[in-house]
């Protein structure tokens, strides 16, 4: 509800007359717009939409008596000429009334909120009693239909399809209306009551009359319906973007923009269960113990030595010695060459050695020759210096795959190949016996804090790993975390 109209109602008198509104949702989708009638004035009335215009507006559906602001004329081929439906130019940045609908391909941004008529229809709401326990109160909403008046309207539809229907109560002052004296974008009002038309409570010759609840009212459902846990969060991963439901608006495909240095850049955040980054290969740098890192830096380890037959299936290993019965062409590697990097696909054979190769991301800036001599720590999963962080590729239909190989598909995510060998042209689904989807969400405040506060380990480019800190500005999306903003 609107301030200024709170502040109108506490007055001593209230200098303009109260004007309630309904809009009636039929089941094709299409909203009715009626009034009671003010006073024995029984002709429409005119108010602005409470939600903010999508913008930009393409010519062919602006809405007459609407307010734009040219942006462009459209294509060669098919131009807008905004002279022809209410502007005094074609130029960009001009402002315009809507006499008409439009042609071609401008596009223009809607300056105000979206103007309805609203037609007289005799109509009245009662019943609405608010109290804390016991049953919710089940309004009548009565509509008359001499001469069927309403039916007219419906069209198509008869009375009794209205059921499952929303019904919005809209209340605001005369003066408040368009053409009033204090007429605004956005609208000025009181908060609008929503209704859900529950069966038909009686029908005459003279008027209809609706049984309705209140959205929550209906199939037994109890308030609050979520249960906070914790630092946990309930909602399923990526859901509202996928249409599946759920809060978590994370985009399906990883996709971010990142403004770090005045221009907005886009860049793609993959984290797996346990919020380690997955990045595309790439060579990282072998960590020094007398270097300094920044949260933007990437290295390499390498573990002690294991001999073949002790080589674990999915992990990265650096070729140490070749040794004599070892082929390490056997068990992933492109050749036997020492410093070859391969992922293992068998246990392997011989006295060949090779090192487990991992890779990190610092995240917390280390300098040897700090005033405070913070000396830098060796990276390892127990650190708190560094993140261990997973490669993948773009997934080929021409190649096989070893166990635990990370692929990106089509530009989305990132699957995990869960068998020995990935036959070539194995598509990765959800569905496929050969491939896990590896880019999920570990649920709980942190995983959200890495997706959400991602920041790009260069900022003068796009398509950019993350950096090892978050960006502590960002605000979290609604959960089940307590104290975050709702989405």
């Amino acid at each position: 509800m609107s301030n200024v109209i709170a502040t109108d109602v506490q007055t001593q008198e209230i200098d303009s007359g109260l004007v309630e509104l309904f809009e009636v949702t039929l089941p094709n989708g299409t909203t009715l717009y009626f009034h009671p009638g003010i006073d024995s004035d029984l002709t429409d009335v005119q108010f602005r939409d409470k939600t903010e215009p999508a913008n930009p507006v393409i010519a062919g559906t602006f809405i007459v008596g609407t307010i734009y602001s040219i942006i462009n004329g459209g294509t060669n081929a098919d131009p807008t000429n905004y002279t022809l439906i209410g502007a005094a130019n074609n130029t960009a940045g001009t402002t315009f009334t809507a006499t008409g609908v439009g042609s071609g391909t401008g596009q223009a941004t809607q300056v105000n909120h979206t103007i309805r008529d609203y037609i007289p229809m005799p109509m009245v709401i009662d019943g609405l009693e608010i109290q804390a326990d016991g049953a919710s109160s089940r309004p009548a909403f009565t509509i008359a239909n001499i001469g069927s008046l309403f039916q007219t309207e419906l069209g198509n539809f008869k009375n009794d399809d209205l059921i499952g229907q929303r019904i919005k109560r809209r209340q605001t002052l005369r003066k408040y209306l368009v053409g009033g004296a204090q007429d605004a974008s956005p609208p000025i009002e009181f908060s609008t009551q929503e209704y859900i038309i529950d069966r038909v409570a009686d029908e005459n010759s003279i008027s209809i009359t609706y049984e309705v609840a209140t959205p929550f009212d209906l199939e037994n459902i109890q308030i609050p319906r979520r249960i906070v846990v914790g630092k946990y969060c309930s909602w399923k991963y990526q859901g509202h973007a996928s249409g599946k439901g759920g809060g978590c608006t994370w985009n399906t495909d990883g996709a971010v923009n990142y403004d770090g240095d005045g221009t907005v850049r886009a860049h793609k955040a993959y984290f797996d269960f346990d919020d380690k980054p997955l990045v595309l290969a790439e060579t990282f740098a072998a960590y020094s113990a007398t270097a300094d890192y920044t949260t933007a830096s990437y290295v390499t380890t390498n573990a002690t030595a294991t001999t073949a037959g002790a080589f674990i299936i999915g992990l990265d290993y650096t070729i140490a010695s070749v040794g004599s019965g070892t082929n390490f062409t056997l068990v992933g590697a492109a050749n036997n060459t020492v410093g070859t990097v391969f992922k293992a696909t068998g246990s392997g054979a011989g006295s060949g050695t090779a090192t487990q190769t991992q890779y990190w991301v610092c995240l917390l800036a280390q300098k040897i020759s700090a005033p405070e001599n913070d000396t830098a720590r060796t990276p390892s999963i127990t650190s708190s210096y560094w993140k261990e962080v997973r490669k993948w590729a773009e997934w080929s239909s021409g190649s096989s795959y070893a166990l635990g190989t990370l692929v990106r598909y089509n530009g989305v995510t990132i699957w995990k190949a869960t068998v020995g060998t990935v036959p070539a042209g194995q598509i990765p689904t959800g569905t496929s016996p050969y491939w896990v989807r590896e880019e999920i969400c570990g649920k709980t405040l942190q995983s959200c804090k890495a997706r959400y506060g991602f920041k790009p380990s260069v900022l003068t480019s796009a398509n950019q790993k993350p950096e090892g800190s978050t960006n502590l500005a960002a605000r979290l999306p609604f959960g089940s975390f307590p104290g975050t903003m709702k989405y």
